[in-house]
C-alpha cells in the first residue's frame, strides 16, 4: 500500500483499531448494533461512535429525516425553519433550569463555548477541570488527561492556558481549591461520568460539596454532557447524580451519528449570549440537517419503555461479563452506568484518579480486546476503554457477546493472569 492522503486512513486517531492477525480494521457499513468490515465480516459494535449512535446505527426515523432535509437543502446558510424547535426539544433535558440552548458541530466546541459564557459572565479567568477528564482536544482543556505528566501528584497545582486541575471523590482537595484561586475561578468543568478515566463516577456528596463552593465563590458549574448526555434518560445525567449545573454540554447521542452539539443553560448564565457580550458565530451550527437529526432522536427517546429496555440489556452484559471472568477464577468488576461501563480486574471498583491508575491492567485489557475482535466483537481497545450499549443490541447480540467474553476468561486463565 502506498503513502496515505489521510494520515493513518483516519482524521482522529482515537477510532483507528490496531492491526490484528496481520489484519486492517476498517468498516464498509454499519446498522443497528453492527459493523461490517471491507472483508464482509460481521461485528458487534460496543463502540458505537465512541457512544453518538444511542438509538443504533443508521437508525430508521435519523435516517428518514436527515434524508427529507437534504433533498430540502441542507444548508441554507440564513436562519431555518427548524433550529429553534430543535433547541426546545433538546432543552428537555435541561429540565425547568437550563432553558436557553445555542448548537455547536462538535463537543469541543461546545466546551469552548460554555467556558467562554463563564469567563464573560464572571469577569474572572481560571477553568478547573478533574484530574483524568476529557473535554475536548482543544489546548486549554486538553489538560489533565490519564497518564499525563500534570495528572501525577506535585506540590504545585498544574495551571495551562487557564485551566487548572482538582482530583474528584478528595474533598479536601476541592477546598483547597477554592482556598487557594477561587477569586479568579469562573468555572467548574467537569463530567459527570470520567468516561476517560474508565467510567469513574464521582460520589453524591462530592457533587453535592462541589456544587455548594462553586455556590458560595459565585464560580459556575460546566456539566460535560457530551459524552454521557442522554444515557440516563432525557434528564441532565450531572443533576441525578448530585451536581447542579449553570450550563451544560452535548454531542454525541443527541444527534445519533450525524455531527451536532449544543450548549443548555439558565437564563441567567445565557444573559452573555443574549446581549452580545459572547458573540456565537459558525457557519454549520443548527443547520437543518442537524436539526432534521435531533428532532427524530428526541422523538423516538419520548418512549420512556426505551430506556427500561437499555438499561435492562445493559445490567444483563455487565453481569455476564463479570461471571464470564469469574468462572475461569478471575476477579471482576464494572463501573459506569447501564448503557456505557468499563470493565476492571479487581474486586472493588476504583474511586479515585489515583486508585483507578494502580488497578488499570493494560496486558489484560489487550488480551481481551484482541480475543474479543477475533470472536466478532468490537470494542475501543485502550486500557481505559468503554462499553456503548445502544437501543439496537438484542438477544442475538447479547449471545455473540457472551460467547466472545467467555473465550476471553479462558484466553487469560492460559496466559495465568492474577488479578
Amino acid at each position: 500500500m502506498g503513502a496515505l492522503t489521510v494520515p493513518f486512513g483516519v482524521s482522529s486517531r482515537a477510532r483507528s483499531l490496531p492491526e490484528l492477525d496481520g489484519k486492517t480494521f476498517v468498516v464498509a457499513s454499519s446498522n443497528g448494533a453492527r459493523l461490517t468490515d471491507t472483508d464482509g465480516r460481521s461485528f458487534v459494535d460496543y463502540g458505537m461512535a465512541m457512544g453518538a449512535t444511542l438509538l443504533g446505527h443508521a437508525h430508521p426515523a435519523v435516517v428518514e429525516a436527515c434524508t427529507a432535509a437534504l433533498a430540502n437543502g441542507p444548508m441554507p446558510g440564513f436562519p431555518n425553519d427548524i433550529e429553534d424547535t430543535a433547541g426546545g426539544a433538546l432543552a428537555r433535558i435541561g429540565g425547568d433550569r437550563l432553558t436557553r440552548a445555542t448548537f455547536a458541530t462538535t463537543g469541543t466546541e461546545a466546551v469552548h463555548l460554555a467556558c467562554r459564557i463563564a469567563r464573560g459572565l464572571t469577569g474572572r479567568r481560571l477553568i478547573a477541570k478533574p484530574v483524568g477528564g476529557y473535554d475536548g482536544w482543544f489546548d486549554p482543556v486538553r489538560f489533565g488527561l490519564v497518564e499525563s505528566p500534570e495528572a501525577e501528584r506535585m506540590n504545585e497545582r498544574p495551571v495551562k492556558e487557564g485551566t487548572t486541575l482538582f482530583r474528584v471523590n478528595e474533598i479536601d482537595d476541592v477546598d483547597q481549591l477554592f482556598d487557594e484561586m477561587g477569586p479568579d475561578l469562573a468555572a467548574i468543568l467537569v463530567e459527570p461520568m470520567l468516561g476517560n478515566t474508565g467510567c469513574l463516577v464521582p460520589d453524591r456528596a462530592f457533587f453535592e460539596h462541589l456544587t455548594a463552593r462553586a455556590r458560595a465563590n459565585g464560580t459556575l458549574i460546566i456539566a460535560d454532557e457530551v459524552m454521557v448526555g442522554l444515557r440516563r434518560g432525557v434528564k441532565l445525567v450531572s443533576e441525578d447524580l448530585g451536581l447542579t449545573p449553570d450550563l451544560a454540554t452535548f454531542g454525541k447521542a443527541i444527534g445519533s451519528g450525524v455531527p451536532v452539539a449544543a450548549v443548555l443553560g439558565t437564563p441567567a448564565a445565557f444573559e452573555v449570549v443574549e446581549d452580545g457580550t459572547v458573540p456565537c458565530f459558525g457557519t454549520y451550527h443548527g443547520n437543518p440537517l442537524v436539526a432534521s437529526a435531533v428532532l427524530a432522536t428526541m422523538k423516538v427517546l419520548e418512549d420512556e419503555a426505551q430506556y427500561t429496555r437499555l438499561f435492562d440489556w445493559g445490567a444483563a452484559l455487565r453481569t455476564a461479563m463479570v461471571d464470564a471472568f469469574a468462572g475461569e477464577g478471575i476477579r471482576a468488576t464494572t463501573t459506569g452506568f447501564d448503557s456505557v461501563f468499563s470493565l476492571w480486574f479487581t474486586d472493588k471498583a476504583p474511586r479515585t484518579y489515583d486508585e483507578a491508575k494502580a488497578k488499570v491492567r493494560p496486558d489484560a485489557m489487550k488480551r481481551v480486546s484482541d480475543t474479543l475482535r477475533r470472536n466478532g466483537v468490537v470494542a475501543l481497545p485502550t486500557v481505559w476503554g468503554r462499553y456503548f450499549v445502544s437501543l439496537a443490541h438484542g438477544e442475538t447480540e447479547m449471545d455473540i457477546t457472551v460467547r466472545a467474553f467467555r473465550e476471553a476468561a479462558r484466553e487469560l486463565a492460559r496466559a495465568e493472569f492474577k488479578a
